[in-house]
């Protein structure tokens, strides 16, 4: 047996082009959003309502793409190729499954469900939302096999793959956002198409390299249509947990929103502009939490559970050193960076002192708050990590944001603070947990 699962060299050639995806994300949100600026102002309202509805929608089968990955890995650490290659196949007919039993009642009840979220909105505001809504269902089976894919070339380490799979998704709907919106005109039917057809492209590229037999983790050739219900239960394991808790704190953001959404505009719009600023804080982070999964399942799969523990603390160290640069880079350059999305004065300044402390505080919680409960999902631990994640954003979140910004009047700063407290309970509660065994215990096959 070797002596190491992952050397350093093999975590830095996963992690490298990781983070280049990831910051490539972000900044395709950002020209995405200068694109559809092209749009008049009820398609980009309508848009901005749908993309939440969307996010809801789509988190169970993320969370099966997600899930199986987990399982798929540490198969590959216990050297079993075909049972990779099974949960590889179950999770993509899975996915698929679910993401088409979504799709289709949001298509054909796509009034009912726009007008029980949002009875209040104007007509021409409705009548884009059911628009974008219907054109993004279509698109929901090929999101998913996008999503289960990358998550499965994650698994075995082939970042190079995602990445290429990210660029090309996501330059195909830049450019088709700007030809759709910008040239022809088609305002928030462009962006629908626009996301269609880019998802299409990732969907097949990331199956094409699944199709190849001599990846570790791979789709069969011919592809099997048949459940097998073993490995279905295997995988629920993992993703209902995930999937609970993503769409428990999507519900409290949502709620959360809604009491913002009752501040001055200064308020609601220096909240956007931190939250947008303070993704890219995190893009080294998120990288290396996609590591962590892949790594930490293997050497579950492998039974070596004191080396998953000792890589997963010095994958922790980096995710503290990475938001210690990018921090101190963003509150380096808080001025220019503020400054480029022109906001008023007031909401400049209170942008300002939310990412001040935002820079200091996630340094210290964010990690063990985000990162170490990876760590836990990845060893088969994922039910104490909903129980946890569930009750900190519950209690000190949505609570704490209504205590603290309506009820003390501190608004904004009160809904910051209270999420700042979320990130401390959570830390409690995975430092806790971490520091024993008993998340090792939970092999998944």
């Amino acid at each position: 047996m070797n002596s190491r699962l992952f050397s350093p060299k093999a975590i830095r050639r996963m992690l490298i082009p990781l983070v280049f995806e990831q910051l490539m994300i972000v900044l395709v949100g950002l020209v995405d959003t200068a694109l559809l600026s092209g749009i008049n102002q009820s398609s980009l309202a309508a848009f901005s309502l749908v993309d939440s509805i969307n996010q809801l929608l789509t988190q169970f089968f993320l969370a099966i793409g997600a899930g199986g990955a987990i399982i798929a890995a540490q198969y590959l650490g216990s050297e079993d190729r075909k049972g990779a290659e099974q949960t590889a196949n179950q999770a993509a007919l899975m996915v698929l499954s679910i993401s088409a039993l979504i799709a289709i009642p949001v298509m054909l009840l796509k009034s009912p469900i726009l007008h029980l979220l949002y009875p209040r909105i104007n007509p021409e505001i409705r009548g884009f939302s059911e628009q974008y809504l219907l054109l993004s269902a279509i698109s929901y089976p090929f999101f998913a096999l996008y999503n289960s894919g990358t998550s499965m070339l994650y698994a075995q380490g082939h970042s190079k793959l995602s990445m290429m799979t990210s660029i090309g998704m996501n330059s195909a709907k830049i450019l088709m956002n700007y030809l759709f919106i910008n040239i022809w005109k088609m305002d928030i039917a462009g962006a629908g198409l626009a996301t269609i057809l880019s998802r299409v492209i990732g969907a097949f590229m990331v199956t094409l390299f699944l199709l190849d037999q001599h990846a570790p983790i791979h789709y069969t050739r011919p592809f099997k249509l048949h459940y097998n219900r073993f490995t279905i239960k295997r995988i629920l394991t993992v993703a209902l947990p995930s999937g609970f808790e993503n769409i428990v704190f999507l519900t409290c953001k949502l709620l959360i929103g809604m009491m913002i959404a009752s501040y001055s505009g200064a308020m609601i719009a220096a909240n956007a502009a931190a939250n947008t600023i303070s993704t890219y804080i995190s893009v080294p982070a998120n990288a290396i939490n996609l590591v962590t999964i892949t790594v930490i399942s293997q050497c579950v799969g492998a039974g070596r559970g004191q080396e998953a523990k000792r890589i997963s603390k010095l994958l922790q160290l980096g995710t503290i050193a990475s938001l210690v640069i990018t921090g101190s880079l963003v509150a380096l350059f808080m001025g220019p960076i503020v400054g480029m999305l022109k906001l008023g004065t007031e909401a400049h300044q209170i942008t300002r002192n939310l990412m001040f402390v935002y820079c200091a505080v996630a340094v210290i919680l964010h990690t063990p708050a985000f990162g170490l409960p990876n760590t836990l999902r990845a060893a088969g631990d994922n039910r104490y990590v909903m129980y946890a994640a569930v009750v900190s954003v519950v209690v000190f979140r949505l609570l704490g944001s209504y205590v603290l910004g309506n009820l003390m009047n501190l608004q904004v700063y009160g809904i910051w603070y209270a999420m700042y407290l979320d990130w401390l309970g959570r830390s409690v509660f995975f430092l806790w947990r971490f520091k024993g065994n008993k998340w090792l215990e939970h092999r998944l096959v």
